[in-house]
């Protein structure tokens, strides 16, 4: 269990609740719930966790550079028979 402090609608402590002190002000009950900062997407491709930087790394972090570092790796893996 954690408390969250949101001060001027940012995040401004994170503390294990029986660490923390009392709540001050206005309380949610978030029990279960998953709370992250608007605009955050975090996901994961599981096909691709054993591929990082085969056959090389995507320098510039673009999606062009990704499609082209896809492409080498389709290029250079072996065929399935």
């Amino acid at each position: 269990m954690w408390q969250l402090t949101i001060e001027n609608g940012r995040f401004s402590r994170i503390e294990p609740q029986e660490a923390a002190s009392l709540a001050q002000g206005e309380a949610l009950d978030a029990e279960g719930g998953l709370v992250i900062p608007p605009f955050v997407e975090p996901h994961i491709h599981l096909d691709t966790t054993q591929t990082a930087g085969e056959p090389n790394w995507n320098q510039s972090g673009t999606l062009f550079e990704g499609i082209e570092r896809w492409a080498e790796r389709k290029r250079c893996s072996p065929t399935k028979t």
